[in-house]
């Protein structure tokens, strides 16, 4: 279950956004939320490839955020199955990624939706040898033609866009290489967006009670948004969280920036900024409720719980939960901001499952698409991210010439 606190902004109304919240009511339901992947098809198809110890997926964006989520929420760190997201064509990079990856033992898995990703292409074309899966719309696109004359299988890329694409194959088949239970992912998101859909009312709706806030800050100036993620699990969304906000939102001279970082870290740097920096950022704090060991303590040998530290000895912290002490982290810097006045929300899970994970990133896409309305841009095109891949592809052309 989500949990979002947005009591400090201290909003008495949504009533001076009446005209928009109404325009959004009667909007159709997003593609994302439409769609259902054949997920009994799908791991027939990758029940085919068990007998792979790794995988490299190669694609960008919307492409491998999902399944990055996914994994990093899902997989635990000592799984006998290894993964390496691969988003570049450094060349030291992908040769170092052969010898660590043998090719008998590695699944190569491109994604692209339109299957016209320059940058993809050159780096799969650097594993040739290797098994080829790629996940890609079947009837267009250079990597469909690609997969066709040389053989492969191909999972087909539905027509959602790469950002809003984590129900689909584009993330469930790497995920599904794991053995992580993707129905469960599935039923969290359409939970989630039973709840957030734009027929749900702000009142009880969170997503469009959090897009609302973000929207009304930066009316007010705020046009940054300090993301600090107090859960290893949850850090994974960070790529898609930025992503889903940059390319959906921030057009027309419109939409926030966001950086998330990895906390406690980020205490030790971005903390500066977020205090000592210009009164334009918001922060908006990840966090989970309730860890899988809330047992473990910290234990202080008697040898040294003497030792002063701060303002008092290191017998201070004996016995403390490891998961208090994470906690403690986080509202200390939360009431801290607080005390500043400085704008801040909480976003809390209770635990980390297939099914909250689902709900997790559910909420994400409703957010997203909400921020875009509210702003009256399109929340699913990004002109300015295609306009550089072909001015990058003629680069290409003119080096042969």
């Amino acid at each position: 279950m989500i949990h979002l606190d947005i009591s400090h902004l201290k909003i008495k109304s949504y009533s001076p956004l009446k005209p928009k919240l109404d325009r959004i009511s009667k909007r159709e339901f997003p593609l994302f939320d439409k769609y259902h992947e054949d997920v009994v098809a799908l791991k027939k198809v990758m029940d085919r490839y068990r007998r792979y110890d790794n995988l490299i997926v190669v694609g960008n964006g919307g492409s491998n955020t999902s399944f990055k989520a996914f994994h990093q929420a899902l997989v635990p760190l000592d799984s006998k199955k290894r993964s390496f997201i691969l988003t570049t064509m450094e060349p030291d990079l992908l040769n170092g990624l052969k010898k660590a990856f043998p090719r008998r033992k590695t699944l190569v898995m491109p994604i692209s939706k339109s299957g016209t990703t320059i940058g993809l292409i050159e780096a799969m074309l650097a594993f040739q040898g290797y098994r080829m899966l790629p996940v890609t719309d079947p009837g267009a696109g250079a990597l469909s033609v690609i997969a066709k004359k040389e053989g492969f299988d191909m999972i087909p890329h539905p027509p959602v866009g790469g950002r809003f694409s984590g129900l689909t194959s584009s993330a469930f088949a790497p995920a599904m290489f794991f053995g992580m239970d993707v129905e469960a992912i599935d039923r969290g998101a359409r939970e989630m967006y039973r709840q957030c859909n734009p027929t749900v009312h702000i009142e009880k709706n969170p997503a469009l009670q959090l897009a609302a806030a973000l929207f009304m800050l930066e009316k007010k100036g705020i046009d940054e948004i300090f993301c600090p993620i107090y859960s290893s699990k949850l850090s994974g969304f960070s790529n898609l969280i930025v992503q889903l906000f940059h390319e959906s939102v921030c057009k027309k001279g419109r939409g926030q920036t966001i950086y998330c970082a990895e906390a406690p870290e980020s205490q030790h740097h971005t903390n500066q900024r977020f205090f000592g920096g210009k009164r334009n950022v918001a922060g908006l704090f990840l966090t989970v409720e309730t860890q899988e060991d809330n047992s473990s303590k910290v234990v202080v040998p008697e040898s040294i719980r003497d030792i002063k530290v701060r303002d008092g000895v290191l017998k201070d912290i004996s016995s403390v939960p490891y998961a208090k002490a994470l906690e403690y982290e986080f509202r200390g810097t939360f009431q801290d901001a607080v005390n500043n006045k400085i704008p801040v929300i909480h976003v809390s899970l209770d635990k980390v499952t297939a099914f909250t994970v689902g709900e997790f990133i559910g909420f994400w896409h409703y957010v997203a698409v909400y921020s875009a309305w509210l702003r009256d841009v399109d929340a699913f095109d990004q002109p300015q991210v295609e306009s550089s891949k072909e001015l990058s592809f003629r680069l290409r052309k003119e080096h042969n010439f």
